[in-house]
């Protein structure tokens, strides 16, 4: 898909999705997925190369949801492999400061070339596991996060009583769901979880322009903690 095209149908997809995206935000997108569609032919970023799907299931994927989600502050995507949904959330609302965690070297790698190649200021990039974080004393980690968030990754029990540790008060945590998500443990940990102070939020629902199911954003969210 030429330049001109993924632009037009990006801009075309995100206004009937209600997403506010401007031309010159769709052009820093553009840029993003140029970069990893050229680093994909060495290395395994993403299974989708397909320019279309890529504006349905990786951008529109993961700008849909941001209605929902704090639009500044410390933002922690954890797991987001080539930089989704952190990096569009990022394009989206330049006032988040977002920090783009993943466990694999070589996706770390392309997302700091990605970072010092587009106006995304007060980003960063780190190699490592969220259990770590929740440790503290890394120099990256500035404070509590606002906003963590998890996508295209399984979600287990753990993960929302570690991400407690790291939540500032008030703070919030998005887990990007399938049409297929089972949710049934949560009642289970209920009162593991409201220890830890998180709270369910409930879901929201969104379509994807071409999906038959809709998809389901879950969140969370830090009762207490720090200021």
């Amino acid at each position: 898909m030429e330049k001109h095209d993924f632009l037009k149908t990006l801009l075309a997809l995100a206004g009937q999705c209600g997403v506010p995206l401007s031309e010159a935000q769709a052009l820093i997108c553009h840029e993003h997925i140029s970069l990893m569609l050229a680093w994909n032919r060495n290395h395994n970023l993403t299974r989708i190369t397909d320019p279309k799907e890529i504006i349905e299931k990786h951008l529109l994927d993961s700008l849909i949801p941001a209605r929902w989600l704090p639009q500044a502050g410390p933002a922690l995507d954890i797991g987001t492999g080539p930089g989704f949904p952190g990096i569009p959330l990022k394009i989206l609302h330049p006032e988040i400061e977002m920090l783009l965690l993943d466990s694999h070297r070589k996706k770390v790698s392309f997302l700091k070339t990605v970072l010092s190649r587009l106006p995304l200021q007060n980003s960063s990039a780190l190699q490592g596991r969220w259990e770590e974080l929740a440790q503290g004393g890394h120099p990256l980690v500035k404070g509590p996060f606002k906003l963590a968030m998890m996508r295209a990754v399984r979600l287990e029990p753990e993960h929302i009583c570690v991400t407690a540790k790291i939540l500032g008060r008030d703070g919030m945590f998005a887990w990007w769901a399938g049409p297929s998500a089972d949710l049934e443990w949560h009642d289970h940990h209920r009162e593991r979880f409201e220890k830890v102070g998180m709270t369910f939020e409930g879901r929201h629902s969104y379509a994807l322009p071409s999906a038959a199911q809709p998809r389901y954003l879950y969140l969370w969210r830090r009762e207490g903690g720090d200021p």
